[in-house]
């Protein structure tokens, strides 16, 4: 298995630069990669605050993203849920794969924030 980071992502989804996005798209046209989580956030937090993307353009970026590539994710439906759980509230990114986690996977999440927990309420 190949992981790809950060940046490889970040290249692809935005082909800002002729030569690196180009070199993005090859590796993950080209091969079966994974996105692990953590770069997933990453890629989430890069694009709210460094290039200023609203969350549900991120969202549908994502979707797009992963509908259109082979990459491999983890617990895939769960986060594709919190992915589009972060484009309809003021959730950060984790908390949303965490409601997707606890919807898709029935997982049981325990929390002190009382805004997850409100939605987390609502599952039940």
């Amino acid at each position: 298995m190949q992981i790809v980071d950060t940046n490889i992502v970040l290249r692809y989804i935005l082909e800002d630069h002729a030569v690196l996005s180009a070199k993005a798209k090859k590796v993950i046209d080209e091969n079966i990669v994974e996105v692990p989580v953590e770069v997933l956030c990453e890629v989430v937090y890069v694009l709210s605050s460094v290039y200023k993307v609203n969350r549900k353009e991120i969202s549908d970026q994502l979707k797009l993203f992963f509908g259109e590539t082979q990459c491999e994710l983890r617990r895939r439906n769960a986060i594709l849920k919190g992915i589009e759980i972060f484009a309809e509230n003021k959730l950060g990114f984790v908390d949303c794969i965490l409601i997707g986690y606890s919807e898709c996977e029935n997982t049981k999440v325990h929390t002190f924030d009382n805004a997850l927990q409100t939605i987390l309420d609502r599952q039940a």
